[in-house]
């Protein structure tokens, strides 16, 4: 099974690219745009962290700048009705670190906005992921999530309270906890939450 390939980049695609190893052209499947931000080291080449998934009809690559990020697509596709396809378009559409956040604050909603994937589908993927992510440490691309997840419960049970839809309670919570800090009392992120909401 390939797990790391180190090569030239002959050609990049929006979610693939052929990475010369040796002579050897091997199409690799990337999450979308991911392409683009290969950096070659100073020999020219690139690496990539491997997924190898073999069918009985083809044998497909799919690689990934971390090896952490390759272990959270191998979660993925380990849950019932996720294959390598719609694994990919879940970090095409999401940040690992929003992955493990939507798994950790049972956020449905956050499943379903990506291809192929109905709230049935979502709900079954939290639930088998729900204690195998916490080795996981992501960097967000805008913001940290470092909120604990009970002050998080609070401040969605106060704004549900405060007769908000859900659909904007979710939104405005996702975004108080990229925000905040693990410090900030309940009160603090209402006030947030709150701004945002007028």
């Amino acid at each position: 099974m390939i797990a790391h390939l180190t090569g030239r980049l002959l050609t990049t695609e929006l979610d693939s690219v052929i990475l010369d190893v040796r002579g050897v052209g091997y199409q690799v499947f990337v999450p979308v745009g991911s392409a683009g931000k290969l950096r070659p080291n100073e020999a020219g080449e690139v690496s990539l962290w491997i997924h190898t998934s073999v069918r009985e009809d083809a044998i497909q690559l799919y690689g990934f700048a971390s090896g952490d990020e390759r272990r959270l697509f191998a979660k993925l596709i380990s849950v019932s009705g996720i294959g390598p396809k719609i694994g990919l378009a879940v970090l095409s559409d999401l940040d690992p670190a929003d992955v493990v956040m939507a798994v950790e604050l049972d956020r449905v909603d956050t499943f379903t906005k990506v291809s192929g994937i109905g709230k049935k589908t979502a709900q079954r993927l939290i639930l088998e992921l729900k204690n195998a992510l916490g080795d996981f440490s992501f960097e967000r691309s805008v913001g940290e999530a470092t909120v604990e997840r009970s002050a998080i419960d609070d401040l969605r049970s106060a704004l549900q309270n405060l007769g908000y839809p859900p659909a904007m309670v979710d939104d405005t919570v996702d975004h108080v906890a990229r925000e905040a800090t693990d410090d900030q009392p309940v009160e603090e992120l209402l006030r947030m939450a709150l701004k945002l909401l007028r």
